[in-house]
């Protein structure tokens, strides 16, 4: 039996119960569709106050910062995909105790940037940026009680995620698409399309206690900046304050690494349909319909 052969478990099928933590986010919403896409029943985590829930989904009450309610929350489900945002390390580890104890398999969110830099595999070391380190932390403890963990990298497509929250708002106020410190620095990326089918996959074959990468391609991040600002790129000096609209990402713009996904793909049957990231945004810049791919599924 092959290293990559104990990767794959007995998984869960339809008409399985889900219930997605973020249902209500850019990738919780993706991925809420693409389960009931395919034959899964879906239910969404409501945080009380927060953002509401697609009507198209029965709901439960509970908050990633209630370790309580979210057991609580997971009962009677047969999977848990945790999509909700990073905190930090004591809130995200209670978080991730406390549905662990539900007894209910769990798909984890981390990011690729927790990896490393250079060359990435799924089952390579992580040597975190200080900017995430506490992240890997909280990987850990997924992964030791059974949980599975993926690293999507940065996550693009149909005018969302940090492209269009971040990057585009500060192109708007600049006049040029922005990056910090000098050009060549690789980033990991995903369209949130395939990211989508991706949680699908994993829930039908990943085996507990695993790694994957959300990942279809590296690329340049002065690229992405060139084709957001139409040509015209800034390049931030590392030494000074960065742009608010960037000040979150700042520490990652010295993150070069190059992440593969082989063990993903050839495992899980992951092929990434969706163009890549320099494609995407040229047709969502320029407001061109991309129905020959969306309609693929």
């Amino acid at each position: 039996m092959s290293e990559f052969e104990v990767q794959v478990g007995a998984g869960i099928h339809p008409p399985a119960k889900v219930l997605i933590i973020g249902a209500a986010g850019y990738v919780g919403t993706h991925t809420a569709r693409a389960f009931v896409q395919s034959g899964y029943q879906v239910t969404g985590l409501q945080r009380p106050g927060g953002t509401k829930v697609s009507a198209r989904y029965p709901t439960v009450p509970g908050d990633l910062t209630d370790p309580a309610s979210l057991t609580r929350a997971a009962q009677g489900f047969d999977l848990v995909v945790n999509l909700g945002p990073p905190l930090d390390e004591e809130r995200d580890l209670a978080a991730i105790d406390a549905l662990l104890a539900s007894g209910v398999p769990l798909i984890h969110t981390s990011g690729s940037d927790v990896s490393g830099e250079g060359y990435r595999a799924e089952d390579t070391l992580p040597t975190p940026h200080p900017f995430v380190g506490w992240r890997d932390t909280v990987e850990r403890r997924a992964v030791e009680g059974g949980g599975i963990v993926v690293r999507p990298g940065l996550i693009y497509g149909n005018g969302g995620g940090v492209v269009g929250d971040m990057w585009i708002p500060l192109r708007d106020r600049v006049g040029a698409g922005v990056y910090i410190g000098e050009p060549g620095v690789r980033w990991a990326a995903v369209h949130v399309e395939d990211l989508a089918w991706l949680y699908v996959a994993m829930a039908a074959k990943a085996a507990p206690g695993t790694y994957w990468h959300g990942v279809a391609e590296s690329i340049e991040v002065d690229a992405i900046a060139d084709v957001i600002g139409g040509g015209k790129t800034i390049s931030w000096p590392l030494d000074e304050e960065p742009p608010a609209e960037i000040a979150v990402l700042a520490g990652l713009f010295r993150l070069d690494q190059e992440v593969s996904a082989v063990k993903t793909r050839h495992l899980l049957g992951w092929s990434p349909a969706y163009p890549s990231i320099v494609t995407a945004l040229r047709h969502e810049l320029r407001r061109e319909p991309m129905t020959d791919w969306r309609d693929r599924r």
